[in-house]
């Protein structure tokens, strides 16, 4: 059964059921996800962020801490009402991250973390949208799986059992390259990176 045949697991329902334990869940089972939250806010600075995907609220409740005026959007009803909690002062809209809902050049951080990796996600189209709603000068920032360097019997069987729980590694730096943009890549491990571009 190939990616396109097979079902999904994570759906917007799984996100729903889960939301109330989602953070808890993903410390103990992905620990590194919560180090890449945290190295992306210490890159904010003042102004606004959109977190494309936000889940729970975890990264706009530490923005909001430092001062930034946040906003959020997700598809999860259940995972929204937690950032509701985690973060009650941003924005929160239910919205798809393949049409985000504000106009061009909106938002001074576009970000996105362990957002993108999905096996059905195409993430080239959710980083042309978050580039189109940032300000020029502004940073459009990812933290995620990349592909790895070296094509190792391990790495293949860490993909294999990652993609049965709907998650792939992705070329983040081929699909920037490919929208014009070079990114800066911070490596936290060695198959987890925060990717950063400046929109020109």
């Amino acid at each position: 059964m190939n990616d396109r045949t097979r079902p999904r697991i994570w759906k917007t329902k799984t996100y729903d059921r889960l939301s109330r334990y989602y953070d808890r869940f993903m410390r103990i089972l992905f620990p590194i996800g919560e180090q890449g939250r945290i190295c992306i806010v210490d890159k904010l600075e003042a102004g606004s962020v959109l977190d494309v995907g936000c889940g729970t609220g975890t990264l706009l409740g530490l923005a909001s801490a430092k001062g930034m005026k946040c906003f959020g959007i997700d598809l999860s009803r259940g995972m929204l009402d937690q950032a509701n909690v985690n973060a009650p002062s941003a924005e929160l809209s239910i919205a798809s991250f393949y049409d985000i809902p504000f106009h061009d050049d909106c938002f001074d951080y576009v970000v996105a973390t362990n957002a993108l990796s999905g096996t059905f996600i195409r993430p080239a189209e959710v980083l042309r949208e978050m580039v189109r709603v940032c300000r020029k000068g502004g940073s459009v920032l990812i933290a995620e799986w990349p592909t790895a360097q070296k094509d190792t019997i391990k790495e293949r069987i860490i993909v294999r059992l990652a993609s049965l729980s709907d998650d792939a590694p992705k070329n983040y730096t081929k699909i920037f390259r490919a929208l014009g943009l070079n990114p800066e890549i911070e490596q936290l491990d060695e198959r987890y990176a925060i990717f950063r571009v400046y929109k020109p």
